[in-house]
């Protein structure tokens, strides 16, 4: 019988994409629990479980936090 090894990851959120992060989490079916805040950079701390299959879509939510990050950091230096 193969057994499934489930993985666990924090992900900082920043609020202002906390929507489109929860729509993909709940497309995947991916289990997840706000573990915390961090009200200095305004964002929520989730705690995310996937499998193996599902580590693409964890890649495609880590993407989109760099590159909201990626646009905080331009709109600061304009």
């Amino acid at each position: 019988m193969p057994t499934t090894t489930i993985t666990k990851k924090e992900l900082n959120v920043p609020t202002s994409i906390i929507i489109e992060v929860a729509d993909v989490l709940l497309e995947n079916e991916i289990t997840n629990d706000i573990i915390g805040t961090n009200a200095e950079n305004d964002e929520l701390v989730l705690e995310v479980e996937y499998e193996k299959e599902q580590r693409e879509v964890i890649h495609q939510i880590e993407d989109m936090i760099a590159d909201h990050e990626e646009s905080d950091d331009d709109e600061e230096e304009e």
